[in-house]
């Protein structure tokens, strides 16, 4: 096993008055595998306008081997709510952030494994097609959904937020499952069209323009969208649930959506 450790430094992303966000998507267990020590720390990242040495923002150490890129681990700490797009497209191998992030915690990602051991800011988990992200505190808003102007969020994969999470949670995934510890904010699922949402807490309008897939919302849904139809009570891993279909307001052909909401 070989990890490769990514420590900020202090007052690195500072220019002037403004704290400028770095961009750490080359940073990923499968883009640095059979790398040299001194050929990481001169990867470019992208800072505000410009591009950084990975030395000049970053303290690097490397230790133990890897012979695939299933047994890298990439560490990174210090104040990472600047720090973003960390783990974005990786495929393989282990991120651990010790500390809260930015945007776009692995967005796009399709293998391997991010923890985050605080909060995660919006776009986490963006059209990811498989792998795990786990989030150890609260999810900004748009958590698995999709980027402006695309139409399917995330196919695949496993997300888990022990704490809340944004609104939008979830829109246009077609796939996948995604697990809230707390609330969630207003419209999760929004035009989903597959996958399984588990929300613990409340939630609000959930499902909206919701096609296929299903929503289990173990606390109140507050604003129950009013085109869900109620079909009967289930039990589920000896829960009691009240079962809706929706969403209506597409047309009946159309409404293909399963809500559970804990009775």
């Amino acid at each position: 096993m070989q990890e490769i450790r990514f420590k900020l430094k202090e007052g690195a992303l500072r220019s002037g008055a403004a704290e400028v966000p770095a961009d750490v998507s080359p940073l990923t267990p499968d883009k640095l595998f059979g790398k040299s020590e001194s050929e990481v720390k001169t990867t470019k990242l992208w800072w505000g306008n410009r591009q950084e040495e990975v030395q000049r923002l970053f303290e690097v150490s490397i230790s133990g081997e890897a012979s695939k890129a299933e047994e890298v681990r990439v560490v990174f700490e210090g104040d990472l709510r600047k720090v973003k797009r960390i783990g974005y497209e990786m495929s393989a191998g282990e991120i651990l952030a010790e500390g809260s992030v930015g945007m776009h915690c692995g967005a796009r990602m399709s293998g391997g494994s991010i923890t985050v051991r605080g909060d995660a800011d919006c776009w986490a988990g963006c059209e990811m097609h498989g792998g795990t992200l786990v989030i150890e505190g609260n999810a900004g808003d748009n958590l698995c959904a999709c980027y402006r102007g695309e139409t399917t969020g995330m196919t695949g994969g496993k997300v888990v937020v022990n704490g809340n999470a944004g609104e939008c949670v979830g829109q246009y995934m077609a796939g996948g499952e995604i697990k809230i510890g707390g609330n969630a904010d207003i419209l999760a699922g929004l035009d989903m069209k597959g996958g399984k949402i588990v929300i613990e807490g409340d939630a609000v309008m959930v499902g909206a323009n919701m096609t296929g897939g299903e929503i289990v919302v173990k606390g109140k849904v507050i604003d129950m969208m009013p085109t869900f139809k109620f079909v009967e009570e289930v039990t589920v891993d000896g829960e009691r649930f009240k079962k809706y279909m929706g969403d209506f307001a597409l047309g009946e052909k159309k409404a293909k959506g399963t809500l559970l909401v804990k009775s």
